[in-house]
């Protein structure tokens, strides 16, 4: 049974911790004696926070957060409008939420959050918080990631408004603004990329009809306050959709293949890879997931997956299975480009390691097999460990699984609708294992 202020399972151990922290924050920065040595002589204060873990309730209208380590109900904040997409900021402090039907960007402080302090380093676990800031332009659908920086993409809508690029990073949203916005001449179901100060956009040219998708990218270079135009790719890419981009390239996914981006050349030219000859007839890659910390792409067609590696001298595609007569629901990277997840419709999911030869680990199931009405679940990744969550708005429950061990930590009940699911927090930067520990090598 469960009340209000603790859907999840109790857990005593996690409820120390969690009160040990509110001990430490209490004897931090302003927060009355310690009893010992003065905190100058810290290089670093820390909380002891798993992160944070904010989900949609429908039944109320408003977003939840809970603290992971206990389960308790930090903070309930009242939206308006359908229902959300939930994804988070470079650095994992802000929930993005896209209501896409509401033309609307909204943003969360999830409250936690690093701040120097000159002679030290403070950690801070606040309230979570709505910010004043909010995007409001036709038809927010694509949000892309890089290492410092998020790019809202805005579809527009033909005869209604052109499509717009909107650029924002952790920084510029604890001012609640954003870094720069970038109007376009037309609507498009389009996406953009920021790479440090390049941004690579797509362009479709007025002349294509019976299609929102584009057909060519353009590049514009980034001063940290405007964008500006240096060039429009003769490399076609028609019906594009989807892009990824790791520290060697950028991809962008057509019909005819895969247009890639050299970012190793300050010219970054583009090539394009033909489709892979075991590609099903009629399909194309739609998706491509990556990782800046991975050295292949994963381009995703229908519930074929293809590790893409765009500078191999040979055929770049490697068919990733997922066993057969299994639908694909979901798939991504975990935090620290360790692991890549797939949920398969038999309720599955398969872990695999990108170090290893794109090995598969792991098979842990996580939900019931779902069903063509069934709601898709959602998968979200810690940046401070090993940690991935999976909700099933089916059963109101979130699965914890460590994806190094590829076991099942516990099941945390809901009392209330759920959907969406995102993971805030303090980010592990020297994230790593021991060799000893792991039955793969890593390449970072």
């Amino acid at each position: 049974m469960t009340t209000p202020n603790q859907p999840f399972a109790y857990n005593p151990l996690r409820l120390a911790i969690a009160l040990a922290a509110t001990t430490l924050l209490l004897a931090g920065c302003g927060g009355g004696n310690s009893g010992s040595d003065s905190d100058d002589n810290d290089d670093h204060e820390e909380i002891d926070s798993t992160g944070r873990l904010a989900t949609y309730d429908a039944d109320a209208g408003a977003l939840k957060v809970f603290e992971v380590d206990d389960g308790t109900l930090q903070e309930t904040i009242p939206l308006t409008g359908s229902a959300p997409r939930l994804s988070h900021s470079p650095g994992y402090r802000y929930a993005v939420v896209i209501q896409r039907e509401d033309d609307l960007v909204s943003f969360m402080d999830g409250g936690l959050y690093v701040e120097d302090h000159g002679d030290h380093m403070h950690e801070y676990a606040e309230t979570p918080t709505i910010l004043s800031l909010t995007l409001n332009d036709r038809r927010p659908t694509h949000y892309s990631l890089s290492e410092d920086s998020g790019v809202v993409f805005f579809d527009g809508e033909d005869g209604v408004a052109s499509s717009k690029v909107t650029a924002l990073s952790d920084a510029s949203l604890m001012g609640s603004t954003t870094l720069a916005s970038l109007g376009l001449d037309n609507a498009m179901h389009g996406v953009a990329k920021l790479i440090g100060d390049q941004l690579f956009v797509t362009y479709r040219d007025p002349s294509i009809t019976g299609t929102t998708l584009p057909a060519e990218v353009e590049r514009y270079s980034f001063d940290g306050d405007s964008f500006s135009f240096e060039t429009r790719y003769t490399e076609p890419c028609p019906l594009l959709h989807g892009a990824g981009a790791n520290d060697h390239v950028l991809a962008f996914g057509c019909s005819d293949g895969v247009l890639v981006i050299d970012l190793h050349d300050d010219t970054y030219p583009a090539s394009k890879l033909d489709n892979p000859d075991s590609l099903a007839a009629d399909s194309r890659i739609g998706t491509i997931a990556a990782h800046h910390g991975v050295e292949e792409l994963v381009g995703i067609a229908g519930d074929q997956l293809y590790v893409i590696d765009a500078e191999a001298s040979a055929d770049p595609y490697q068919e990733l299975s997922v066993g057969a007569d299994t639908g694909r629901v979901a798939q991504g990277f975990d935090a620290h480009g360790e692991v890549f997840y797939v949920l398969g419709d038999d309720g599955d999911l398969r872990l695999f390691h990108p170090g290893d030869d794109w090995a598969l680990a792991h098979t842990i199931t996580v939900t019931g097999a779902l069903g063509e009405d069934d709601a898709a679940p959602s998968i979200t990744a810690s940046a401070a460990d090993d940690r991935l969550y999976v909700l099933d708005p089916n059963t109101s429950t979130i699965t914890e699984i460590d994806s190094h061990d590829g076991e099942i930590i516990r099941t945390l009940d809901l009392d209330f609708e759920a959907s969406g699911l995102v993971w805030l927090g303090l980010a592990d930067q020297d994230h790593s294992h021991d060799d000893d520990d792991h039955d793969h090598d890593h390449d970072h």
